[in-house]
């Protein structure tokens, strides 16, 4: 009998998506199969549809429900400590597994034993579940899921800094998923899959992740998460603290490009001016940058005190959504 495969699914009041990412569970043919529902919502309305479900032989449903302090971060926590299996999955309440997909990330991790874990192509789909074959082009291109990269090992380090490990739908070994979760920093912000990733990297040393060619997850683009709950100073410090090896301290100085932007974004719409000054003057931004378009909206925003509503409107024309994609971080 092979072992079993856990799936946690962190939620928060979502019952109607909720119910779609386990039904992409349970239709998938692995088995034994246990589903690990950790609930921060305020209400009684997913333990009722849970309650309600039919459950098919072979897999199990556990309910963990509203802690008394509720985070999304403490909510990854307790989810994966209450793991039991070998290997582990993270599914967002708003995604799903692709028809088979999960069962194709097993059987990759399974043939790759010496990796720690493994995940594969990503679909894009809209909020009612409808695929979106331009924006998942797009999105694997984005994030190195193409033919180049496929059906190979690549480093923890190399999947995390690219970006190339998404943020779920992944597989990996139990053990260093608790230690990952456990080590999380107190305040990731609200980019808590990123800072996971990135201790998994830590973590792990010099171990390896494979990709399969083989689509795997569906990736769906919810609205509600918008720009005003973003929070990536957190994330952007904890990176710039990290001890990344020599080989890729070129990945994360990207990284932290794309993270100091959107930090002083979220600053100055917030009328942080006094943070975005000393973000616009550390070392992350050089002085070639502060002249590009860019570099100028965001030097005068913080010298002249622009109103929040002035400084949101650049991000509001190029629409919100930009930069959640650009970092593959959900809210």
């Amino acid at each position: 009998m092979p072992d079993p495969v856990s799936v946690c699914i962190p939620t928060y009041e979502r019952p109607r998506l909720l119910q779609a990412a386990i039904h992409s569970c349970v239709t998938q043919a692995y088995r034994p199969l246990r589903i690990v529902i950790g609930d921060d919502s305020r209400t009684n309305e997913t333990n009722d549809m849970l309650n309600a479900l039919e459950v098919p032989d072979g897999v199990n449903i556990e309910y963990l429900p509203r802690a008394a302090i509720a985070s999304q971060r403490d909510n990854i926590i307790r989810l994966f400590n209450h793991v039991t299996t070998p290997h582990v999955s993270l599914l967002h309440d708003d995604d799903m597994f692709a028809p088979g997909g999960m069962d194709l990330a097993i059987k990759a991790a399974c043939e790759n034993p010496s990796a720690i874990g493994a995940f594969g192509v990503q679909e894009i789909i809209d909020a009612n579940g409808a695929l979106q074959p331009a924006e998942t082009e797009r999105f694997n291109k984005t994030y190195l899921r193409t033919a180049e990269y496929l059906d190979r090992i690549h480093s923890v380090w190399f999947s995390v800094l690219s970006l190339q490990l998404p943020s779920n739908g992944f597989l990996l070994r139990t053990d260093l998923a608790k230690r990952a979760a456990m080590s999380l920093p107190a305040d990731p912000g609200s980019a808590v899959d990123v800072a996971f990733a990135l201790r998994l990297a830590e973590l792990s040393g010099d171990a390896s992740l494979f990709l399969t060619s083989s689509v795997t997850h569906r990736y769906r683009l919810t609205p509600g998460a918008e720009t005003e709950r973003l929070d990536h100073l957190p994330i952007y410090t904890f990176l710039r603290e990290i001890n990344v090896p020599a080989a890729y301290k070129e990945l994360q100085r990207q990284r932290l490009a794309i993270f100091l932007v959107a930090a002083i974004n979220e600053r100055l719409s917030r009328g942080d001016v006094q943070t975005a000054r000393e973000l616009i003057l550390s070392n992350d931004y050089p002085a070639e940058r502060r002249w590009r378009p860019m570099g100028i909206f965001h030097t005068a925003a913080a010298h002249l005190r622009l109103p929040p509503a002035i400084v949101r409107l650049p991000y509001a024309i190029s629409r919100k959504r930009r930069f959640a994609r650009q970092t593959a971080v959900k809210t």
